[in-house]
């Protein structure tokens, strides 16, 4: 196995952190997981702290590549913006890897990751264009045009999730609070007056194909405002594809219903006539 340069992969989420040992050629060694709230980064550390001494000894660790929520200054290492990890931002989180582990680190925005990914191996490879929607707690993702990541001025370019859909009751819906799988399993639990803990999205869409009747017009409206979204990207970024990725990108039919309401939403609009081609991502949650 020494043959191999292995990384040390981590891809931070609101409530666990996957990680993995990787090898140049994007091959998964090892995987694992653990719990990614704390009270601050080094408390974290501590905790990854065993974990990297078994790994470190079963392989020659090369580097730390960082997968992570919130806007990425990949020049500084510092993650900037806001997320439901409080203590990873507006710190140097390069330097306390690097003085900890003695090993290079780089670090980069969790939706980028996936796009890279998909550029690089996956279904973004023959494409010059394309965004990516990471459909998970929220709705991050990212815009890639010839080989490289849009960031913006601010490095909120492709936090898609921030955006405003509609407002209800005079509160605004972004499309974290329409589409992402987290609103539609709290939604679903709220209807069948249960603990949001006992569902997860796969389950939503299981109740679905069986013809739930309190999960189907959920469903149903979730899909429209997806759609929505799509509509919206296409006419802002004019993308050739948009790819879809999460653990809910594996749903069955998931790209037939949504191109369904594009058909319903692209009808109602007859001057708009560039229709968007959504995709499924081809590595999925391994992306990033």
């Amino acid at each position: 196995m020494q043959k191999y340069d292995f990384f040390l992969v981590l891809d931070f989420g609101g409530s666990s952190v996957k990680g993995a040992v990787m090898s140049r050629d994007a091959q998964i060694h090892d995987r694992f997981s653990l719990p990614s709230k704390a009270a601050s980064y080094e408390q974290w550390l501590e905790t990854l702290a065993p974990k990297f001494d078994e790994l470190a000894e079963r392989f020659a660790l090369k580097g730390i590549a960082i997968s992570t929520c919130g806007a990425v200054n990949v020049d500084s290492g510092v993650i900037e913006g806001a997320s439901a990890l409080p203590y990873i931002h507006d710190i140097d989180v390069r330097s306390l890897y690097q003085a900890r582990f003695d090993l290079p680190v780089e670090l980069e925005n969790d939706g980028c990751c996936a796009a890279l990914a998909e550029d690089w191996l996956g279904a973004g490879q023959d494409d010059d264009e394309f965004c990516l929607l990471v459909l998970g707690s929220g709705i991050g993702g990212a815009i890639v045009r010839d080989g490289e990541v849009i960031k913006g001025t601010h490095l909120h370019a492709g936090e898609f999730g921030y955006c405003v859909l509609r407002f209800e009751d005079g509160e605004p819906i972004t499309y974290s609070n329409a589409a992402s799988t987290r609103a539609l399993v709290e939604n679903v639990a709220k209807a069948k007056n249960r603990k949001v803990e006992e569902f997860d999205g796969i389950q939503v869409f299981s109740l679905y194909e069986q013809g739930d009747s309190d999960v189907v017009p959920m469903v149903e409206q979730w899909y429209r405002d997806l759609a929505t979204i799509l509509f919206n990207v296409q006419y802002s970024l004019d993308p050739k594809r948009i790819l879809l990725g999460g653990a809910v990108s594996r749903s069955p039919r998931l790209i037939d219903n949504i191109n369904r309401k594009l058909d319903e939403l692209q009808s109602s609009i007859p001057i708009a006539r560039i229709r968007p081609v959504p995709a499924l991502t081809q590595f999925g949650n391994d992306a990033i």
